[in-house]
C-alpha cells in the first residue's frame, strides 16, 4: 500500500512540476510577444505594434501589426501593413515548449487591395512550435492568387515553406511553381520559383537571400536557370553587398548568351550614415516634400557616407555568346576626404577602371567590329576586341586616347556638393 502511495505521490510531483512548468513556459512566451514592440523601436526595417495580447493558463491568443516603413516609400501607401493573429499554446511536449498557429491580413488601407486579390480566404497563415532552446518553427503557405481586371491579370500558384528564426536569426524557404503576369504592354511567365533567405542578423539584413527560377519568359525573350544572390555582411561598422546573377541561357529575339555570371558590388558604406538615411526615409513619400529638420539629416548623413569612402563596381562579368566570350571588370572608388569641410571634387576623390574584352566574332559582324573600332569604342586584340578605360585627377584615358573632363566635372559636383550641403 506504501508503495502504491509513493507512485501516485511521484505522480502528483511530476504533473505539479510539468503544469508548472508549462506555465511558467506561457508566461515566458506572452512576456516576449507583449516585449516585441519595444525590441524592435529602433529598427528601420520593420516594426510591431499595436500588441493585444490575452493570456490564460497554459496558452494565450492575440494579434500584432507588422510595418515595412522601407518597403514602398513613395506609392501611396505611407508603409506595407499586416495584421498577425495568433495562438500559442504552452503545455510542454517532449518535443516542443509551444504549439503556434498564426494568420496573416493587410491592415485597413491595404486589406481591400489584398481581397480583390485573394477574395474571402486569408492572405497566408501556418503552424508551428516553439523548441525548448528558443527557436521558432512554422509551416508557410500563402493561398493562390488570382487577380483580373479590364487592364491587367495575375496569378501565382500556390506558396509553401518553411521559417526557422530565434531572436536575432532567420532562415526563410518558399517555393511557387508558376507566376504569371499580364497586361497591355507586357506579358511575363515565370515557372519553379524558390526564394532562400538565411539572415545571421535579421534586424541589420545580414546574411544571403537567393532567388531561382528554373524558367521564364515574355513576349519577346526566354531564360532558363536563373540564380539570384545577395549578400550582405557587416565588417567594422562597414556594410558590403554583393549581388550575383547567373543565368544557363537567356536569349532576346535573336541575340543568345549562355552561363552569364555577373556580381554587382557595394563595398565600405558606413553603417551609421546608411541607418540615418534609412530612418529619414521610411516615413516619407517623396524626396522633394522633407521637413528643413529632415533635410538637414538627410544631408549630414550622406556627406558622412562621402567623407568615410566606399566603393561599387563590376568584379565579375562573362558570358558566351554566339561565336565567342564576353568578360568585364569595373571599379569605382570613392576616396576618403582629407579634410571633412571641404567640398566633394570628382577630380580628387574619383578613382574609377574597367574592361571588356570580346573574344571571337561573338555576336558582332564585320561592319559592327569596324564601326566600334573606328569610334574608338574598342581596340583590336589577337582574340578580338578590348575597351578599357581609366579615370583619375579629371582625366579619362580609354583605348589609348586622353580626356580631360575637370570642365565637364562641374557641374556634376555642384550637385552633388548641394545634396551633401543643403
Amino acid at each position: 500500500m506504501k508503495k502504491v502511495i509513493a507512485l501516485f505521490a511521484l505522480i502528483a510531483v511530476t504533473v505539479a512540476v510539468w503544469l508548472g512548468a508549462s506555465f511558467y513556459s506561457a508566461r515566458t512566451t506572452g512576456n516576449y510577444v507583449t516585449s516585441l514592440p519595444a525590441l524592435y523601436k529602433q529598427n528601420n526595417y520593420m516594426h510591431i505594434k499595436t500588441v493585444e495580447h490575452r493570456q490564460s493558463a497554459f496558452s494565450s491568443s492575440g494579434k500584432f501589426s507588422v510595418r515595412f516603413p522601407n518597403f514602398m516609400p513613395f506609392s501611396d501607401l505611407a508603409a506595407l501593413e499586416f495584421i498577425i493573429q495568433y495562438e500559442i499554446s504552452n503545455l510542454l511536449m517532449p518535443d516542443s515548449a509551444g504549439r503556434l498557429e498564426w494568420r496573416l491580413m493587410g491592415n485597413e488601407a491595404l486589406a481591400p487591395m489584398l481581397k480583390q486579390i485573394f477574395g474571402q480566404g486569408p492572405t497566408a497563415h501556418g503552424k508551428g512550435s516553439i523548441g525548448y532552446d528558443g527557436q521558432r518553427q512554422s509551416s508557410v503557405e500563402l493561398s493562390e492568387l488570382l487577380f483580373k481586371d479590364a487592364q491587367a491579370a495575375l496569378k501565382l500558384a500556390p506558396l509553401t515553406g518553411v521559417a526557422t528564426w530565434d531572436n536575432e536569426t532567420l532562415r526563410l524557404k518558399l517555393q511557387s511553381d508558376q507566376l504569371n503576369v499580364r497586361s497591355e504592354n507586357m506579358v511575363t511567365d515565370l515557372r519553379g520559383m524558390k526564394l532562400d533567405v538565411n539572415l545571421s542578423n535579421r534586424a541589420l539584413g545580414i546574411g544571403t537571400y537567393d532567388f531561382t527560377i528554373d524558367k521564364g519568359s515574355s513576349e519577346f525573350s526566354t531564360f532558363e536557370g536563373m540564380k539570384l544572390t545577395k549578400t550582405a555582411s557587416l565588417e567594422n561598422d562597414r556594410f558590403n553587398f554583393v549581388i550575383a546573377q547567373k543565368i544557363k541561357q537567356y536569349s532576346f529575339e535573336k541575340f543568345k548568351l549562355r552561363d552569364v555570371d555577373q556580381e554587382l558590388a557595394f563595398r565600405g558604406l558606413d553603417k551609421d550614415s546608411l541607418m540615418s538615411i534609412s530612418a529619414v526615409l521610411r516615413d516619407v513619400k517623396a524626396v522633394n516634400q522633407l521637413t528643413a529638420d529632415e533635410r538637414l539629416k538627410l544631408s549630414t548623413a550622406l556627406r558622412n557616407l562621402f567623407d568615410k569612402g566606399f566603393s561599387l563596381g563590376l568584379p565579375k562579368l562573362s558570358a558566351k555568346l554566339e561565336g565567342g566570350t564576353l568578360t568585364g571588370i569595373m571599379n569605382i572608388d570613392v576616396l576618403q576626404a582629407e579634410a571633412t569641410k571641404s567640398a566633394f571634387s570628382s577630380a580628387q576623390r574619383i578613382r574609377a577602371a574597367g574592361q571588356l574584352s570580346l573574344n571571337g566574332r561573338g555576336g558582332l559582324d564585320p561592319a559592327q567590329q569596324a564601326t566600334a573600332l573606328m569610334l574608338g569604342l574598342a581596340v583590336k586584340t589577337p582574340e578580338g576586341l578590348t575597351s578599357k578605360f581609366e579615370f583619375s585627377n579629371g582625366v579619362i584615358k580609354a583605348n589609348g586616347r586622353t580626356f580631360d573632363v575637370n570642365e565637364n566635372l562641374k557641374f556634376i559636383d555642384s550637385m552633388i556638393n548641394a545634396a551633401l550641403n543643403p
